[in-house]
């Protein structure tokens, strides 16, 4: 299988939809999870039994959609199109860059996220720290993927 200019655009138009596919998906399971966090005891399983089953449908539809932009195509790692686009230098240095500026906002917003969690909300040190944890990681997730969507545009 040779590689064409056409499938290597659309192997790399199928990984920045992935990617903004992932970013949806994290943002909505971030969300989720510090608001199960936040919630009272008992909301908690009421809530989990009303959104729980919509968390997988909502992945599915987002892969879906994006598989929807192979047009018909497998997508196969020993590709000769999918290497060229994961092991592209300038994709490599934007993630790298992307991950450098994303440990550097989790770790400035740290402070802030314990006053704001710790004092200024008054739960209990377990809870707290699971919902700082939550807004960590969504956090960084959230800088890193957004901000590699950034630099490789276009």
């Amino acid at each position: 299988m040779t590689s064409t200019p056409d499938s290597t655009e659309m192997f790399l138009r199928f990984s920045r939809r992935s990617m903004f596919a992932m970013l949806v998906v994290v943002a909505v399971l971030g969300a989720t999870a510090i608001a199960l966090v936040l919630s009272p005891a008992g909301a908690v399983s009421r809530s989990v039994g009303r959104i729980g089953w919509m968390i997988p449908i909502a992945i599915v539809i987002l892969v879906t959609a994006t598989q929807g932009t192979l047009r018909g195509r497998r997508w196969s790692p020993d590709s000769p199109e999918v290497k060229l686009v994961m092991e592209d230098e300038f994709r490599r240095t934007n993630m790298l860059r992307a991950a450098r500026i994303a440990l550097i906002v989790v770790l400035v917003a740290e402070w802030p996220l314990a006053l704001l969690f710790g004092f200024l909300t008054q739960l209990p040190t377990p809870r707290a720290a699971m919902v700082m944890a939550a807004a960590t990681v969504t956090l960084g997730l959230l800088t890193q993927i957004t901000l590699f969507l950034f630099f490789d545009r276009d």
